[in-house]
Protein backbone atom coordinates (compact mmCIF):
# COMPACT_ATOMS: atom_id res chain seq x y z
CA UNK A 1 0.00 0.00 0.00
CA UNK A 2 2.66 2.33 1.24
CA UNK A 3 4.51 1.49 -2.09
CA UNK A 4 1.79 2.09 -4.07
CA UNK A 5 1.01 5.29 -2.69
CA UNK A 6 4.63 6.33 -3.77
CA UNK A 7 4.35 5.40 -6.84
CA UNK A 8 1.58 8.09 -7.48
CA UNK A 9 3.40 10.39 -5.17
CA UNK A 10 6.38 9.93 -7.38
CA UNK A 11 4.33 10.57 -10.79
CA UNK A 12 2.42 13.50 -9.06
CA UNK A 13 5.99 14.85 -8.61
CA UNK A 14 6.97 14.02 -12.02
CA UNK A 15 3.60 15.35 -13.86
CA UNK A 16 4.04 18.93 -11.68
CA UNK A 17 7.60 19.38 -12.58
CA UNK A 18 6.83 18.30 -16.13
CA UNK A 19 4.00 20.79 -16.70
CA UNK A 20 6.66 22.88 -14.38
CA UNK A 21 8.92 22.95 -17.09
CA UNK A 22 6.60 22.94 -20.09
CA UNK A 23 5.61 26.03 -18.66
CA UNK A 24 8.85 27.46 -18.81
CA UNK A 25 9.92 25.82 -21.95
CA UNK A 26 6.53 27.38 -23.47
CA UNK A 27 7.38 31.03 -21.95
CA UNK A 28 11.01 31.01 -23.33
CA UNK A 29 9.57 30.05 -26.75
CA UNK A 30 7.12 33.25 -26.19
CA UNK A 31 9.92 35.51 -25.12
CA UNK A 32 11.94 34.49 -28.07
CA UNK A 33 9.68 35.21 -30.85
CA UNK A 34 9.13 38.93 -29.36
CA UNK A 35 12.60 39.72 -28.57
CA UNK A 36 13.23 38.69 -32.02
CA UNK A 37 10.69 40.47 -33.44
CA UNK A 38 11.38 43.93 -31.76
CA UNK A 39 15.59 43.46 -32.49
CA UNK A 40 14.39 42.66 -36.53
CA UNK A 41 12.51 46.04 -36.35
CA UNK A 42 15.04 47.80 -34.82
CA UNK A 43 17.81 46.65 -37.05
CA UNK A 44 15.24 47.34 -40.20
CA UNK A 45 15.55 51.26 -38.91
CA UNK A 46 19.01 51.02 -38.25
CA UNK A 47 19.13 49.58 -42.05
CA UNK A 48 17.02 52.45 -43.40
CA UNK A 49 18.93 55.36 -41.98
CA UNK A 50 22.06 54.05 -43.51
CA UNK A 51 19.97 53.69 -46.87
CA UNK A 52 19.11 57.29 -46.52
CA UNK A 53 23.11 58.33 -44.88
CA UNK A 54 23.97 57.16 -48.39
CA UNK A 55 21.33 58.77 -50.73
CA UNK A 56 22.05 61.91 -48.96
CA UNK A 57 26.08 61.32 -49.33
CA UNK A 58 25.58 60.71 -52.93
CA UNK A 59 23.50 63.65 -53.57
CA UNK A 60 25.96 65.78 -51.59
CA UNK A 61 29.08 64.66 -53.25
CA UNK A 62 27.48 65.26 -56.62
CA UNK A 63 25.77 68.88 -56.14
CA UNK A 64 29.58 69.66 -55.15
CA UNK A 65 30.80 68.75 -58.58
CA UNK A 66 28.11 70.59 -60.76
CA UNK A 67 28.03 73.36 -58.37
CA UNK A 68 31.96 74.14 -58.90
CA UNK A 69 30.80 74.41 -63.07
CA UNK A 70 27.94 75.89 -62.89
CA UNK A 71 29.61 79.19 -60.83
CA UNK A 72 32.23 78.69 -63.75
CA UNK A 73 29.96 78.51 -66.70
CA UNK A 74 28.45 82.10 -65.80
CA UNK A 75 31.51 84.39 -67.62
CA UNK A 76 31.81 88.02 -66.82
CA UNK A 77 34.16 88.40 -69.74
CA UNK A 78 34.76 86.71 -73.01
CA UNK A 79 36.19 82.28 -72.95
CA UNK A 80 39.85 82.75 -71.86
CA UNK A 81 42.84 81.60 -74.15
CA UNK A 82 43.17 78.28 -72.59
CA UNK A 83 39.83 77.53 -72.96
CA UNK A 84 39.36 76.61 -69.43
CA UNK A 85 42.50 74.22 -68.94
CA UNK A 86 44.31 75.95 -66.46
CA UNK A 87 40.91 76.08 -64.41
CA UNK A 88 39.72 72.72 -65.14
CA UNK A 89 42.99 71.64 -64.10
CA UNK A 90 42.80 73.19 -60.67
CA UNK A 91 39.28 71.69 -59.86
CA UNK A 92 40.56 67.94 -60.74
CA UNK A 93 43.15 68.54 -58.81
CA UNK A 94 41.75 69.52 -55.76
CA UNK A 95 38.05 67.99 -56.35
CA UNK A 96 37.92 64.04 -55.99
CA UNK A 97 35.55 61.88 -58.63
CA UNK A 98 36.60 64.08 -61.36
CA UNK A 99 37.62 61.48 -64.68
CA UNK A 100 37.81 64.09 -66.77
CA UNK A 101 36.54 68.22 -67.73
CA UNK A 102 36.28 69.11 -71.27
CA UNK A 103 34.81 72.17 -72.82
CA UNK A 104 33.13 71.75 -75.78
CA UNK A 105 32.57 74.61 -78.27
CA UNK A 106 29.43 76.51 -79.40
CA UNK A 107 30.02 74.38 -82.78
CA UNK A 108 30.54 71.16 -80.87
CA UNK A 109 33.65 70.33 -81.06
CA UNK A 110 35.73 69.49 -77.74
CA UNK A 111 38.76 72.29 -77.60
CA UNK A 112 40.57 71.68 -74.44
CA UNK A 113 40.47 69.38 -71.21
CA UNK A 114 41.70 67.66 -68.13
CA UNK A 115 43.58 65.50 -67.97
CA UNK A 116 45.37 65.58 -71.91
CA UNK A 117 45.58 61.76 -71.87
CA UNK A 118 41.89 61.70 -71.37
CA UNK A 119 40.61 63.99 -73.62
CA UNK A 120 39.74 63.34 -77.31
CA UNK A 121 40.27 67.00 -78.71
CA UNK A 122 39.36 67.81 -81.88
CA UNK A 123 36.15 65.15 -81.39
CA UNK A 124 33.00 66.93 -82.97
CA UNK A 125 29.88 65.88 -81.31
CA UNK A 126 28.21 66.04 -84.94
CA UNK A 127 30.45 64.30 -87.05
CA UNK A 128 30.22 61.25 -84.75
CA UNK A 129 26.29 61.99 -83.73
CA UNK A 130 26.53 62.72 -80.20
CA UNK A 131 25.03 66.01 -79.52
CA UNK A 132 21.74 65.12 -78.66
CA UNK A 133 22.96 66.09 -74.76
CA UNK A 134 24.61 69.11 -76.25
CA UNK A 135 21.31 70.40 -77.84
CA UNK A 136 19.53 70.28 -74.94
CA UNK A 137 21.97 71.96 -73.08
CA UNK A 138 21.58 74.91 -76.06
CA UNK A 139 18.11 74.66 -75.76
CA UNK A 140 17.18 74.74 -72.61
CA UNK A 141 20.32 76.37 -70.87
CA UNK A 142 20.24 74.52 -67.73
CA UNK A 143 22.74 71.66 -66.70
CA UNK A 144 21.81 68.18 -67.79
CA UNK A 145 22.74 64.94 -66.44
CA UNK A 146 22.64 62.31 -69.25
CA UNK A 147 21.90 58.06 -68.02
CA UNK A 148 24.93 55.68 -67.41
CA UNK A 149 27.27 55.09 -69.93
CA UNK A 150 30.02 53.25 -71.27
CA UNK A 151 33.22 55.17 -71.36
CA UNK A 152 35.72 54.08 -73.92
CA UNK A 153 37.71 52.31 -71.04
CA UNK A 154 34.76 50.04 -70.44
CA UNK A 155 34.06 52.11 -67.25
CA UNK A 156 30.12 53.13 -65.92
CA UNK A 157 29.56 56.78 -65.90
CA UNK A 158 27.35 59.93 -65.94
CA UNK A 159 28.09 62.68 -68.00
CA UNK A 160 27.06 65.59 -67.39
CA UNK A 161 26.58 68.69 -69.62
CA UNK A 162 26.70 72.69 -68.25
CA UNK A 163 26.05 75.60 -70.70
CA UNK A 164 28.41 77.98 -70.69
CA UNK A 165 27.56 81.26 -71.39
CA UNK A 166 29.23 84.97 -71.90
CA UNK A 167 27.00 87.98 -70.36
CA UNK A 168 23.51 87.09 -70.22
CA UNK A 169 22.35 84.92 -72.86
CA UNK A 170 25.13 84.58 -75.78
CA UNK A 171 25.80 80.65 -75.65
CA UNK A 172 29.71 79.69 -76.04
CA UNK A 173 29.10 76.18 -75.44
CA UNK A 174 29.53 73.77 -72.58
CA UNK A 175 31.28 71.68 -69.72
CA UNK A 176 31.35 68.30 -70.17
CA UNK A 177 32.16 66.59 -66.99
CA UNK A 178 32.60 62.57 -66.84
CA UNK A 179 32.31 61.08 -63.33
CA UNK A 180 32.40 57.55 -62.95
CA UNK A 181 30.05 55.44 -61.26
CA UNK A 182 32.90 53.32 -59.43
CA UNK A 183 34.29 56.97 -57.59
CA UNK A 184 30.61 58.30 -56.62
CA UNK A 185 30.08 55.16 -54.21
CA UNK A 186 33.94 54.69 -53.12
CA UNK A 187 33.43 58.06 -51.54
CA UNK A 188 29.84 58.47 -50.63
CA UNK A 189 29.53 54.76 -49.44
CA UNK A 190 32.03 54.11 -46.44
CA UNK A 191 30.09 51.70 -44.14
CA UNK A 192 30.33 48.08 -44.82
CA UNK A 193 27.52 45.52 -44.56
CA UNK A 194 30.14 42.07 -43.64
CA UNK A 195 26.42 39.46 -44.30
CA UNK A 196 24.35 41.11 -46.56
CA UNK A 197 25.10 44.01 -49.70
CA UNK A 198 24.68 47.00 -51.11
CA UNK A 199 23.71 48.25 -54.49
CA UNK A 200 22.44 51.16 -56.84
CA UNK A 201 20.19 50.77 -59.94
CA UNK A 202 18.49 54.00 -62.11
CA UNK A 203 15.22 54.41 -62.87
CA UNK A 204 15.28 51.54 -65.58
CA UNK A 205 16.35 49.17 -63.07
CA UNK A 206 19.85 49.06 -64.14
CA UNK A 207 22.61 47.48 -62.05
CA UNK A 208 25.16 50.76 -61.25
CA UNK A 209 26.61 49.25 -58.29
CA UNK A 210 26.73 45.95 -55.89
CA UNK A 211 29.15 45.74 -53.29
CA UNK A 212 29.06 41.52 -53.32
CA UNK A 213 28.59 41.04 -57.73
CA UNK A 214 30.73 43.44 -59.68
CA UNK A 215 30.43 41.41 -62.74
CA UNK A 216 26.96 42.77 -63.19
CA UNK A 217 26.93 45.98 -62.93
CA UNK A 218 25.26 47.29 -65.76
CA UNK A 219 22.88 44.90 -66.29
CA UNK A 220 19.38 44.97 -65.89
CA UNK A 221 17.85 44.18 -62.33
CA UNK A 222 14.77 42.15 -63.18
CA UNK A 223 17.31 39.55 -65.65
CA UNK A 224 20.02 39.17 -63.18
CA UNK A 225 18.01 38.29 -59.74
CA UNK A 226 17.64 34.28 -59.56
CA UNK A 227 14.20 33.11 -59.15
CA UNK A 228 12.06 36.22 -57.86
CA UNK A 229 9.38 35.89 -55.62
CA UNK A 230 6.58 38.68 -56.28
CA UNK A 231 8.23 40.37 -52.85
CA UNK A 232 11.06 41.44 -54.83
CA UNK A 233 9.39 42.44 -58.43
CA UNK A 234 7.23 44.50 -56.13
CA UNK A 235 10.28 46.22 -54.12
CA UNK A 236 12.47 46.91 -57.32
CA UNK A 237 8.99 48.32 -59.08
CA UNK A 238 8.95 50.94 -56.36
CA UNK A 239 12.57 51.60 -56.55
CA UNK A 240 12.20 52.09 -60.13
CA UNK A 241 9.48 54.60 -59.24
CA UNK A 242 11.75 56.27 -56.74
CA UNK A 243 10.01 55.47 -53.65
CA UNK A 244 11.57 54.80 -50.19
CA UNK A 245 10.79 52.07 -47.63
CA UNK A 246 11.79 48.31 -46.49
CA UNK A 247 10.46 44.65 -46.77
CA UNK A 248 11.71 41.07 -46.58
CA UNK A 249 12.02 38.71 -49.91
CA UNK A 250 13.48 35.49 -50.84
CA UNK A 251 16.44 34.67 -52.46
CA UNK A 252 19.02 31.74 -53.29
CA UNK A 253 22.20 31.82 -51.99
CA UNK A 254 25.50 31.06 -53.23
CA UNK A 255 24.49 27.13 -52.08
CA UNK A 256 21.26 27.55 -54.15
CA UNK A 257 19.20 27.70 -50.38
CA UNK A 258 16.01 30.00 -50.56
CA UNK A 259 16.82 32.48 -47.81
CA UNK A 260 14.80 35.46 -46.63
CA UNK A 261 16.09 38.88 -46.35
CA UNK A 262 15.37 42.15 -45.15
CA UNK A 263 15.80 44.89 -47.68
CA UNK A 264 15.75 48.90 -46.71
CA UNK A 265 15.61 51.52 -50.05
CA UNK A 266 15.90 55.04 -50.34
CA UNK A 267 15.50 57.37 -53.80
CA UNK A 268 18.80 59.29 -54.92
CA UNK A 269 16.84 62.10 -57.02
CA UNK A 270 19.62 64.63 -58.44
CA UNK A 271 18.70 66.80 -61.40
CA UNK A 272 17.34 64.87 -63.92
CA UNK A 273 18.34 61.23 -62.82
CA UNK A 274 16.65 59.13 -60.19
CA UNK A 275 18.39 56.89 -59.09
CA UNK A 276 18.07 54.39 -55.41
CA UNK A 277 20.10 52.75 -53.16
CA UNK A 278 19.24 48.92 -51.48
CA UNK A 279 20.35 47.89 -48.35
CA UNK A 280 20.42 43.57 -48.13
CA UNK A 281 20.82 41.65 -45.19
CA UNK A 282 20.03 38.49 -44.52
CA UNK A 283 17.47 37.21 -41.96
CA UNK A 284 20.03 34.82 -40.48
CA UNK A 285 22.51 37.11 -39.68
CA UNK A 286 20.23 39.69 -37.64
CA UNK A 287 19.39 36.24 -35.77
CA UNK A 288 22.67 36.12 -35.10
CA UNK A 289 22.98 39.37 -33.49
CA UNK A 290 20.47 37.81 -30.50
CA UNK A 291 22.26 34.18 -30.28
CA UNK A 292 24.13 35.41 -26.87
CA UNK A 293 20.56 36.28 -25.73
CA UNK A 294 19.32 32.26 -26.86
CA UNK A 295 22.79 30.98 -25.08
CA UNK A 296 22.20 32.85 -21.80
CA UNK A 297 18.35 31.98 -22.01
CA UNK A 298 19.29 28.56 -22.61
CA UNK A 299 21.43 28.22 -19.47
CA UNK A 300 19.10 29.42 -17.46
CA UNK A 301 16.21 26.97 -18.20
CA UNK A 302 18.59 24.06 -18.17
CA UNK A 303 19.33 25.64 -14.48
CA UNK A 304 16.09 26.08 -13.89
CA UNK A 305 14.90 22.65 -14.83
CA UNK A 306 17.82 21.39 -12.96
CA UNK A 307 16.18 23.23 -9.71
CA UNK A 308 12.95 21.90 -10.64
CA UNK A 309 14.14 18.59 -10.08
CA UNK A 310 16.01 18.92 -7.02
CA UNK A 311 14.88 22.04 -4.98
CA UNK A 312 11.33 22.79 -6.02
CA UNK A 313 11.14 25.84 -3.39
CA UNK A 314 13.98 27.70 -5.63
CA UNK A 315 12.24 27.80 -8.93
CA UNK A 316 10.37 30.71 -8.72
CA UNK A 317 13.64 33.04 -7.99
CA UNK A 318 15.25 31.28 -11.01
CA UNK A 319 12.36 32.52 -13.14
CA UNK A 320 12.63 35.90 -11.99
CA UNK A 321 16.47 36.12 -11.71
CA UNK A 322 16.23 34.45 -15.45
CA UNK A 323 13.53 37.09 -16.79
CA UNK A 324 15.25 40.05 -15.21
CA UNK A 325 18.54 39.06 -16.83
CA UNK A 326 16.77 38.55 -20.29
CA UNK A 327 15.29 41.98 -20.11
CA UNK A 328 18.11 43.15 -19.26
CA UNK A 329 19.87 42.17 -22.01
CA UNK A 330 17.48 43.73 -24.37
CA UNK A 331 17.22 46.70 -22.77
CA UNK A 332 21.03 46.32 -23.54
CA UNK A 333 20.77 45.91 -27.04
CA UNK A 334 17.66 48.37 -27.50
CA UNK A 335 19.55 50.83 -26.80
CA UNK A 336 22.65 50.15 -28.51
CA UNK A 337 20.58 50.04 -31.63
CA UNK A 338 18.38 53.34 -30.72
CA UNK A 339 21.52 55.15 -30.25
CA UNK A 340 23.28 54.18 -33.79
CA UNK A 341 20.15 54.91 -34.87
CA UNK A 342 20.27 58.94 -33.30
CA UNK A 343 24.03 59.14 -34.62
CA UNK A 344 22.81 58.26 -37.93
CA UNK A 345 19.46 60.57 -38.04
CA UNK A 346 22.13 63.26 -36.80
CA UNK A 347 24.48 62.56 -39.85
CA UNK A 348 21.70 62.89 -42.38
CA UNK A 349 20.54 66.06 -40.97
CA UNK A 350 24.10 67.20 -41.36
CA UNK A 351 24.39 66.19 -44.84
CA UNK A 352 20.83 67.54 -45.64
CA UNK A 353 21.80 71.27 -44.23
CA UNK A 354 24.97 71.07 -45.75
CA UNK A 355 23.25 70.60 -49.51
CA UNK A 356 20.84 73.34 -48.51
CA UNK A 357 23.55 75.65 -48.00
CA UNK A 358 25.10 74.68 -51.45
CA UNK A 359 22.22 75.24 -53.26
CA UNK A 360 21.77 78.65 -51.33
CA UNK A 361 25.19 79.56 -52.07
CA UNK A 362 24.20 78.30 -55.88
CA UNK A 363 21.08 80.52 -55.91
CA UNK A 364 23.08 83.76 -54.44
CA UNK A 365 26.32 83.32 -56.48
CA UNK A 366 24.01 83.40 -59.46
CA UNK A 367 22.23 86.66 -58.43
CA UNK A 368 25.54 88.26 -57.41
CA UNK A 369 27.22 87.57 -60.64
CA UNK A 370 24.43 88.71 -63.16
CA UNK A 371 23.94 92.03 -61.22
CA UNK A 372 27.07 93.34 -62.40
CA UNK A 373 26.66 91.69 -65.54
CA UNK A 374 23.38 93.56 -66.42
CA UNK A 375 24.72 96.51 -65.22
CA UNK A 376 27.54 96.48 -67.07
CA UNK A 377 26.08 95.63 -70.37
CA UNK A 378 23.20 98.60 -69.69
CA UNK A 379 26.19 101.11 -69.44
CA UNK A 380 28.05 99.85 -72.49
CA UNK A 381 24.93 100.04 -75.01
CA UNK A 382 24.25 103.04 -73.79
CA UNK A 383 27.68 104.28 -74.32
CA UNK A 384 26.96 101.89 -77.53
CA UNK A 385 23.83 103.87 -78.48
CA UNK A 386 24.30 107.00 -76.85
CA UNK A 387 26.14 110.45 -77.91
CA UNK A 388 26.75 111.64 -74.39
CA UNK A 389 29.22 114.27 -72.78
CA UNK A 390 32.62 112.98 -71.43
CA UNK A 391 31.49 112.71 -67.76
CA UNK A 392 28.93 110.72 -68.23
CA UNK A 393 31.11 108.38 -70.31
CA UNK A 394 33.59 108.46 -67.02
CA UNK A 395 30.74 107.59 -64.87
CA UNK A 396 30.03 104.81 -67.09
CA UNK A 397 33.42 103.51 -67.12
CA UNK A 398 33.26 103.62 -63.61
CA UNK A 399 30.06 101.42 -63.01
CA UNK A 400 31.95 98.73 -65.12
CA UNK A 401 34.96 99.11 -63.44
CA UNK A 402 33.35 98.86 -60.02
CA UNK A 403 31.09 95.88 -61.20
CA UNK A 404 34.73 94.03 -62.74
CA UNK A 405 35.95 94.04 -59.16
CA UNK A 406 33.13 93.09 -57.09
CA UNK A 407 33.48 89.93 -60.01
CA UNK A 408 36.84 89.64 -59.56
CA UNK A 409 36.87 89.69 -55.14
CA UNK A 410 34.14 87.32 -55.41
CA UNK A 411 36.52 84.81 -57.59
CA UNK A 412 39.25 85.12 -55.55
CA UNK A 413 36.73 84.56 -52.02
CA UNK A 414 36.45 81.02 -53.97
CA UNK A 415 39.64 80.52 -54.99
CA UNK A 416 41.03 81.68 -51.32
CA UNK A 417 38.41 79.37 -49.62
CA UNK A 418 39.79 76.12 -51.68
CA UNK A 419 42.88 76.60 -50.97
CA UNK A 420 42.30 76.76 -47.07
CA UNK A 421 40.60 73.98 -47.52
CA UNK A 422 42.81 71.94 -49.51
CA UNK A 423 45.38 73.07 -46.74
CA UNK A 424 47.40 75.02 -49.80
CA UNK A 425 47.06 78.81 -48.68
CA UNK A 426 50.41 80.28 -49.39
CA UNK A 427 51.71 82.87 -46.63
CA UNK A 428 55.28 85.62 -47.67
CA UNK A 429 56.33 85.72 -43.56
CA UNK A 430 57.66 89.28 -43.27
CA UNK A 431 58.85 92.43 -40.61
CA UNK A 432 56.06 94.84 -40.58
CA UNK A 433 54.87 97.83 -38.31
CA UNK A 434 51.36 97.25 -37.31
CA UNK A 435 50.64 101.13 -37.39
CA UNK A 436 51.52 101.09 -41.03
CA UNK A 437 49.04 97.75 -41.93
CA UNK A 438 46.11 99.81 -39.81
CA UNK A 439 46.70 103.34 -41.99
CA UNK A 440 46.92 101.05 -45.11
CA UNK A 441 43.46 99.68 -44.17
CA UNK A 442 41.89 102.77 -43.42
CA UNK A 443 42.79 104.42 -46.78
CA UNK A 444 41.32 101.09 -48.72
CA UNK A 445 37.62 101.99 -46.88
CA UNK A 446 38.29 105.75 -46.31
CA UNK A 447 35.34 106.24 -49.34
CA UNK A 448 33.18 104.20 -47.74
CA UNK A 449 33.00 105.48 -44.26
CA UNK A 450 32.89 108.75 -45.67
CA UNK A 451 29.65 108.01 -47.74
CA UNK A 452 27.89 106.80 -44.69
CA UNK A 453 29.32 109.20 -42.26
CA UNK A 454 31.22 106.62 -40.52
CA UNK A 455 33.89 107.79 -37.63
CA UNK A 456 36.31 105.54 -37.42
CA UNK A 457 38.55 105.93 -34.34
CA UNK A 458 42.03 104.05 -33.62
CA UNK A 459 43.86 103.19 -30.58
CA UNK A 460 47.45 102.19 -30.77
CA UNK A 461 50.01 101.79 -28.02
CA UNK A 462 52.76 104.54 -27.59
CA UNK A 463 55.42 102.57 -28.36
CA UNK A 464 56.22 100.88 -32.41
CA UNK A 465 54.83 97.43 -32.73
CA UNK A 466 56.56 95.28 -35.15
CA UNK A 467 54.95 91.74 -36.23
CA UNK A 468 56.19 89.26 -38.56
CA UNK A 469 53.20 88.35 -40.82
CA UNK A 470 52.16 87.89 -44.24
CA UNK A 471 51.54 92.12 -45.01
CA UNK A 472 48.95 91.51 -47.69
CA UNK A 473 46.98 89.20 -45.67
CA UNK A 474 46.78 90.79 -42.90
CA UNK A 475 45.74 93.94 -44.58
CA UNK A 476 42.71 91.99 -46.09
CA UNK A 477 41.81 91.14 -42.33
CA UNK A 478 41.49 94.58 -41.21
CA UNK A 479 39.65 95.44 -44.96
CA UNK A 480 37.01 92.50 -44.45
CA UNK A 481 36.53 93.30 -41.08
CA UNK A 482 36.41 97.13 -41.15
CA UNK A 483 34.21 96.82 -44.30
CA UNK A 484 31.53 94.51 -42.57
CA UNK A 485 31.90 96.86 -39.49
CA UNK A 486 31.07 99.47 -41.66
CA UNK A 487 28.64 97.78 -43.46
CA UNK A 488 25.98 96.63 -40.55
CA UNK A 489 26.87 100.24 -38.31
CA UNK A 490 23.65 103.22 -38.94
CA UNK A 491 24.39 106.45 -40.80
CA UNK A 492 26.72 108.71 -38.95
CA UNK A 493 27.96 105.71 -36.07
CA UNK A 494 31.32 104.86 -34.82
CA UNK A 495 33.37 102.63 -35.69
CA UNK A 496 36.60 101.77 -33.27
CA UNK A 497 39.93 99.77 -34.11
CA UNK A 498 41.83 99.10 -30.96
CA UNK A 499 45.64 97.70 -31.38
CA UNK A 500 47.43 95.86 -27.77
CA UNK A 501 50.88 94.21 -27.19
CA UNK A 502 49.72 91.31 -24.82
CA UNK A 503 53.42 90.06 -24.11
CA UNK A 504 53.73 87.46 -26.92
CA UNK A 505 50.82 88.20 -29.12
CA UNK A 506 49.57 91.57 -31.01
CA UNK A 507 45.81 91.72 -30.28
CA UNK A 508 43.32 93.55 -32.13
CA UNK A 509 39.49 94.44 -32.19
CA UNK A 510 37.42 96.20 -34.56
CA UNK A 511 34.18 97.17 -32.61
CA UNK A 512 31.03 98.18 -34.06
CA UNK A 513 27.36 99.86 -33.24
CA UNK A 514 25.51 98.25 -35.54
CA UNK A 515 22.44 95.68 -35.93
CA UNK A 516 24.90 92.71 -33.53
CA UNK A 517 24.48 88.47 -33.79
CA UNK A 518 22.13 86.68 -32.29
CA UNK A 519 23.51 84.36 -29.77
CA UNK A 520 22.33 81.32 -31.16
CA UNK A 521 24.46 82.08 -34.05
CA UNK A 522 27.72 83.52 -32.88
CA UNK A 523 29.32 80.07 -33.47
CA UNK A 524 28.50 79.85 -36.75
CA UNK A 525 29.50 83.32 -38.59
CA UNK A 526 32.67 81.59 -39.25
CA UNK A 527 31.36 78.97 -41.42
CA UNK A 528 31.91 79.00 -45.10
CA UNK A 529 28.57 80.27 -46.74
CA UNK A 530 27.06 81.18 -43.40
CA UNK A 531 25.24 84.09 -43.18
CA UNK A 532 23.75 85.58 -40.39
CA UNK A 533 20.37 86.80 -41.87
CA UNK A 534 20.15 86.22 -45.40
CA UNK A 535 17.74 88.98 -46.10
CA UNK A 536 19.55 91.88 -43.90
CA UNK A 537 22.89 90.34 -45.57
CA UNK A 538 22.21 90.21 -49.38
CA UNK A 539 20.85 94.00 -49.18
CA UNK A 540 24.37 94.67 -47.74
CA UNK A 541 26.18 92.63 -50.18
CA UNK A 542 28.36 89.51 -49.56
CA UNK A 543 28.59 86.05 -50.13
CA UNK A 544 29.27 84.05 -46.83
CA UNK A 545 32.71 83.23 -47.39
CA UNK A 546 34.61 86.29 -45.96
CA UNK A 547 34.16 85.60 -42.19
CA UNK A 548 35.56 82.06 -43.47
CA UNK A 549 38.48 83.48 -45.14
CA UNK A 550 39.46 85.57 -42.20
CA UNK A 551 39.61 82.85 -40.07
CA UNK A 552 41.65 81.00 -42.94
CA UNK A 553 44.16 83.59 -42.54
CA UNK A 554 44.37 83.77 -39.01
CA UNK A 555 44.20 80.21 -38.26
CA UNK A 556 47.01 79.75 -40.70
CA UNK A 557 49.51 81.86 -39.11
CA UNK A 558 48.96 80.68 -35.09
CA UNK A 559 46.13 82.81 -34.21
CA UNK A 560 42.77 83.12 -32.89
CA UNK A 561 39.66 85.17 -34.10
CA UNK A 562 36.29 85.63 -31.69
CA UNK A 563 33.69 87.56 -31.58
CA UNK A 564 31.97 89.02 -28.80
CA UNK A 565 28.27 90.94 -29.81
CA UNK A 566 24.82 91.83 -28.48
CA UNK A 567 21.77 91.73 -30.01
CA UNK A 568 21.02 95.88 -31.36
CA UNK A 569 23.73 97.27 -29.94
CA UNK A 570 27.05 95.81 -32.20
CA UNK A 571 29.75 93.13 -32.41
CA UNK A 572 33.73 93.50 -31.62
CA UNK A 573 36.09 91.19 -33.76
CA UNK A 574 38.92 90.52 -32.21
CA UNK A 575 42.36 88.29 -33.18
CA UNK A 576 45.51 87.58 -31.95
CA UNK A 577 48.92 86.81 -33.99
CA UNK A 578 51.85 85.69 -32.97
CA UNK A 579 54.86 88.85 -33.12
CA UNK A 580 57.12 85.97 -33.99
CA UNK A 581 56.38 82.56 -35.96
CA UNK A 582 58.00 79.62 -34.19
CA UNK A 583 59.84 77.20 -36.09
CA UNK A 584 56.74 74.59 -35.93
CA UNK A 585 54.46 77.61 -37.42
CA UNK A 586 56.11 77.61 -40.11
CA UNK A 587 55.71 73.65 -40.31
CA UNK A 588 52.20 74.17 -41.22
CA UNK A 589 52.49 77.54 -43.52
CA UNK A 590 53.69 76.52 -47.41
CA UNK A 591 56.11 79.21 -48.31
CA UNK A 592 56.67 80.91 -51.23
Amino acid sequence: MFAKKSRWNAIIVLIITMLFISSILFLGIRANAEVEEQFIDQFTQGQTSQAQQISNGITTFLNEKVTMLEVLSIQPHQIPDDNFSKTFESIYEKSKGFYVIEYVDKNGTIVSGYPEENTPLEYNLYENERSIPFEIVRETGETYITDPLTTFEKELAIYVWVPVYVGEDEFEGAFIAVIEIDKITEETIKTENPAGYIYLINDNARLLYDSAETDLIGKNYFDIINEPDVSRLEIIGMQTEGLSGSGTFSERNENGFLEQKIISYEPVIWKNQQWSVGVVTPLWYVESLVQSIYVKQGLFAMISVAFILFIGSFIALILFSWNKTLEDEVQSKTSELEKSNEYLQNANRKLKELDRLKNDFVSMVSHELKTPLTAMKTSSEFMKETECDPEVKEEMLDLIIRNIDRQSRMVDDLLDISRIESGRMKFNPEDVNIREIVETSLQTVEKQAKDKGINIKVGYPQESLTIRTDKDKLIRVFVNLLTNAIKFTPHEGDVEISVTDTGDNIQASIKDNGIGIPPEKRDKIFDKFYQVDSTATRKAGGTGLGLAIIKGIIDGQGGNIFVESENGKGSTFTFRLPKELKEEDFTEIEQH
